[in-house]
């Protein structure tokens, strides 16, 4: 094999290396706009199907994911087990659980609210779900590893600061 026949076997793999790195790049951007519009949906439509007279009238977490999901509120989503039985769970992208649960909000006592609680999230999916999030307007708060956002406004600054680095391939955000 010739100097330049080498040169041009290294060219190619050096290129071959870039497109895949940027594949795997776009398609993790692709993971974490799907977890943002499942979480939205999620939102809506717990608001539209679950909400009574009495509030978000559940007794856990559990209950409450399994219903929904029964009603089909969790429609292009990872749902673990009979989505018909009220006991099936969701799960994200990452593997992390996906749980929907009541939240008597303001100290009343009564579930006023719900929560939508993950984890296993990457990194920069954790970026951009909580300001994906915060920018849509539609929730009243977000906790990031812990730390509490009343307003519901995150920003890139903030999240960047809150989302922790990943664990190897695992992600370490809730």
């Amino acid at each position: 094999m010739s100097a330049d026949a080498g040169a041009t076997a290294i060219f190619i793999l050096v290129v071959v290396g870039l497109i895949a790195a940027g594949v795997w790049s776009m398609w993790g951007k692709k993971d974490a706009g799907s977890e943002l519009t499942n979480y939205q949906n999620l939102a809506t439509n717990t608001i539209g199907q679950m909400k009574g007279v009495n509030g978000y009238a559940f007794s856990s977490g559990a209950k409450m994911t399994g219903i929904l999901i029964q009603n089909g509120a969790a429609k292009g989503m990872t749902i673990n087990g009979d989505p018909a039985s009220g006991t099936a769970t969701l799960a994200n992208t990452w593997g992390g659980p996906v749980v929907v649960a009541p939240d008597a909000t303001g100290g009343t006592g009564f579930n006023n609210g719900f929560t939508i609680t993950t984890s296993k999230v990457p990194q920069s999916a954790c970026v951009s779900i909580s300001t994906g999030m915060s920018r849509s307007g539609g929730t009243s708060g977000i906790k990031i590893n812990g730390n509490n956002h009343t307003d519901a406004r995150v920003t890139a600054e903030i999240a960047g600061s809150e989302c922790t680095a990943d664990n190897g391939r695992t992600g370490t955000n809730t």
